[in-house]
C-alpha cells in the first residue's frame, strides 16, 4: 500500500472506530495523528506523489467538467480550462496541508477523495464580455447546483479597495440561498487590488476551481501573477520567457524583494497596483476605448512599473490599454 494510502487508512480507521479520540489526544486536545498526517504529506517526496495523483484525477475530470461548465459560458464570454502542472501543484501542497481543517480531512479521507485537499488541479474560467451579464451566469450556476450537475460550495468575491466586485450583494444573497442556510460567499478585500470571483465547485465528488473575470482584468491578472508569486515567496513559471524577459524578471524580483522590506513603500506600491486594477475594471464596466494608467508613486523603482510588468508576457501593452 502506498504511504499516502497507509496514513489515510490509519486515520480513517481511527475515525470510524473511536471518533476523534485517536486523532486527538485526551490531554487538552493535543493534535497527534492529524498533525502527523499533514506534516508527512508536506515532505517534498510525498508532496510530489500527491501532486502526481491530483494531476491524474484532474485530467480524468476535465472532459466531464468542461461538458457541464462550457454551455453555461459560451454565449457570455470566452470559456477556458487548464490542468495545473505537477511542479506547481507540488509547491502548493505544504500550504494546502497547513490550511487543511480537521473536518475536511475526515471527509476527504472517508470518501476516498484525498486529492480534494487541493482544489485547483483542474481550473476553469470565463472571461466575460460584459460585467452586466454576471447575474445571468450566476443564475445558471445556481440552477446547475439545484439540478445536481454540480455542487457550489464556496464563492470568494475578491476585489481591491474601492473597486466594484464582480458579484454584488443581491447575487451574493441568491447564492447563499442554495447553501441550505449556510453562507457560502465571502467578500474579501485584496491589498494589491486583485479583483476576481473564485468558486469551489464539486463535480462527481471532485473539487475544482472556477473563476469569473473580465477581458482587461484577466489579461492583467495573467501578468500580475508574477508579483503574486513573489509576495508568497513562490516560484513563478519562467519557462515561456525569453532571455530578455527573464533578465527583466530577475531585476524586478530583486527590487520587489527589497521594497517589501519597507512597509511604507510596500503600502504605496499596493495602492498603485490597486489603482491599476481599478482602471481596468472601470474600463470594462464603462466600455471605455482606452485606459490611462496611474503614475508610479515617488520612491518606487521605475523597473516595477506596470508597463515593465506587461513585458513579461506576450501581451501587447497598447492593445491592453485600448478597447479589447
Amino acid at each position: 500500500m502506498a504511504p499516502i494510502a497507509k496514513i489515510g487508512s490509519i486515520i480513517s480507521t481511527a475515525i470510524k472506530s473511536s471518533g476523534s479520540r485517536l486523532v486527538y489526544s485526551t490531554g487538552g486536545c493535543r493534535p497527534t495523528f492529524f498533525d502527523a498526517f499533514k506534516a508527512f504529506n508536506s515532505k517534498p517526496h510525498m508532496a510530489k506523489k500527491l501532486a502526481l495523483r491530483i494531476n491524474e484525477v484532474s485530467k480524468d475530470i476535465k472532459p466531464r467538467a468542461d461538458e457541464i461548465l462550457r454551455p453555461l459560458c459560451d454565449d457570455l464570454g470566452e470559456f477556458g480550462s487548464r490542468i495545473k502542472k505537477v511542479d506547481k501543484i507540488t509547491g502548493k501542497i505544504p500550504r494546502a496541508m497547513k490550511d487543511l481543517s480537521f473536518d475536511d480531512a475526515v471527509e476527504y479521507i472517508a470518501n476516498g477523495k484525498i486529492t480534494n485537499i487541493l482544489g485547483d488541479g483542474y481550473g476553469a474560467r470565463i472571461i466575460i464580455n460584459d460585467p452586466k451579464d454576471v447575474p445571468v451566469l450566476l443564475r445558471r450556476l445556481a440552477d446547475a447546483h439545484k439540478s445536481g450537475k454540480l455542487e457550489l460550495t464556496l464563492v470568494e468575491n475578491y476585489r481591491g479597495n474601492g473597486i466594484n466586485p464582480y458579484i454584488n450583494g443581491n447575487n451574493m444573497r441568491m447564492l447563499n440561498e442554495i447553501g441550505a442556510g449556510e453562507n457560502i460567499t465571502l467578500n474579501k478585500i485584496k491589498n494589491a487590488g486583485y479583483t476576481r470571483s473564485n468558486m469551489d465547485i464539486f463535480i462527481d465528488g471532485f473539487k475544482i476551481e472556477f473563476q469569473i473575470g473580465g477581458k482587461r482584468t484577466t489579461r492583467f491578472g495573467e501578468v500580475e501573477h508574477y508579483l503574486h508569486d513573489m509576495r508568497l515567496n513562490g516560484t513563478p513559471d519562467l519557462s515561456k520567457l525569453n532571455d530578455a524577459q527573464k533578465e527583466l524578471f530577475y531585476k524586478m524580483q530583486k527590487e520587489y524583494t527589497l521594497l517589501k522590506q519597507n512597509k511604507k513603500l510596500d503600502n504605496f506600491y499596493n495602492k498603485y497596483l490597486t489603482q491599476v486594477w481599478k482602471c481596468f475594471k472601470e474600463a470594462e464596466e464603462k466600455s471605455l476605448l482606452s485606459v490611462v494608467l496611474p503614475e508610479l508613486p515617488h520612491g518606487i523603482p521605475k523597473i516595477l512599473s506596470v508597463e515593465n510588468l506587461l513585458k513579461l508576457e506576450k501581451i501587447n501593452c497598447k492593445k491592453l490599454l485600448q478597447k479589447c
